[in-house]
């Protein structure tokens, strides 16, 4: 199958499903790498089994929104490849929120960061809220 033909076949909008395949995978990266080698500032606040629990969340969700981004199944991107992430992010912001308040140095732009990401995640849930499936054309 040529790269035209592969390109064909996702269903429109497909830069927008191209860009979001990318985040999926990306989360994915970020929990495997998360899983690996924990940041140390963070994971000695969470402990080990929280930082567990925060790596697997953005691995369950990457890897699930990468599998339905383009089937357009949105109950399960809504469930999984949405709200896994958005749990871990609210894990890590919880922890770095309260770093900010008992340690020394702002966090301030790691939690703006953050909310950056969620933010995206937002979006993507407010693009696919109104349906189970991605209704065809």
């Amino acid at each position: 199958m040529t790269m035209k033909a592969i390109w064909s076949s996702i269903r429109e909008p497909r830069v927008l499903k191209t860009i979001y395949f990318g985040v999926y995978a990306i989360t994915l990266l970020t929990g495997i790498g998360t899983l690996l080698s924990p940041p140390t500032s963070i994971s000695g606040e969470l402990g080990p089994i929280l930082t567990v629990i925060w790596s697997v969340a953005f691995i369950i969700g990457g890897t699930g929104g990468m599998l339905v981004i383009f089937p357009g199944w949105w109950w399960a991107e809504r469930l999984v490849g949405v709200g896994f992430p958005l749990a871990g992010i609210a894990i890590y912001a919880f922890v770095v929120a309260t770093l900010h308040f008992t340690s020394s140095g702002s966090r301030l732009t790691q939690f703006g960061t953050l909310m950056l990401a969620a933010a995206l995640f937002v979006v993507r849930w407010v693009q696919i809220r109104g349906y189970s499936f991605e209704p065809r054309r």
